[in-house]
């Protein structure tokens, strides 16, 4: 939008110096108006009395002086005008402040969706898909996608494809349950799954199946039931990782009663 409102404000500028611009040249801080006459013939005399004469701009007909005063005005106001935005612009080389905006929201929200970017930054769809396309552009952003679901990342989070993939699993809190109940306890069939989760068959398969494409769960048939069992070695370090926090956890809550009883 800023973009347009200096393009107009240069159209309107050319167009008033257009304006004033007249068939006459400067010479001396003077202005010559030059008649469309031809050269004088020999023995002819030339009356340079009337209007002929060199004048200065004071002695110019006054539309002409209202129309340069008027035009040096309007270009003065222009540019005073417009002077904060082109500073800006290059104190702040260049950036979108609503554009860095969504950066570091998704810095500090790795793995996050469209529509939680746009709701907690008050902007519309088709704005931020805009500046989305801008990052993903410039490569400041890195998205990956599995049906309707798109996950946004910054391009220099840590994690590798494979975990960023699972992170976007367990987006769904369905999903992330099942992926820890399978990976405590492998072997698990789809009956336990939905038993467990409170859930029909239907939704169990869809959501196997999912986690089965991207190679995190696998199955082996035991009579007329599956066998579920975590296929990658994300699942186990991740639940390892998860173990540890919990036995940390639980020192921190001993140390905390005994220092209570000490007291």
């Amino acid at each position: 939008m800023k973009y347009k409102l200096i393009l107009r404000a240069g159209f309107v500028l050319l167009i008033l110096l257009g304006s004033i611009t007249l068939a006459s040249a400067k010479e001396n801080d003077r202005y010559l108006v030059t008649p469309a006459i031809g050269p004088v013939g020999d023995g002819k005399v030339l009356d340079d009395s009337g209007p002929d004469k060199a004048i200065t701009f004071w002695d110019l007909p006054l539309w002409i002086q209202l129309s340069v005063i008027g035009g040096a005005t309007l270009s003065t106001f222009v540019f005073l005008k417009y002077l904060p935005l082109f500073l800006g612009k290059i104190f702040t080389k260049g950036t979108n402040p609503r554009l860095e905006e969504i950066v570091s929201y998704i810095i500090e929200n790795p793995g996050c969706l469209e529509s939680e970017i746009a709701e907690d930054l008050s902007l519309k769809r088709s704005t931020l898909r805009y500046y989305i396309a801008r990052l993903e552009s410039a490569k400041r952003i890195h998205t990956i996608k599995r049906g309707r679901i798109k996950c946004i990342f910054h391009a220099t989070y840590p994690k590798t494809e494979d975990q960023k993939l699972l992170d976007m699993h367990k987006r769904n809190e369905t999903r992330k349950k099942m992926i820890d109940i399978i990976t405590k306890k492998p072997g698990i069939t789809g009956q336990e799954l939905s038993s467990d989760l409170n859930i029909d068959k239907s939704t169990v398969h869809w959501h196997i199946k999912e986690l089965h494409e991207d190679k995190f769960i696998n199955f082996e048939k035991d009579g007329r039931f599956k066998r579920y069992y975590p296929q990658s070695v994300l699942l186990s370090d991740d639940n390892s990782s998860n173990m540890i926090k919990m036995e940390e956890n639980q020192i921190f809550s001993s140390l905390q009663s005994y220092e209570i009883k000490s007291k």
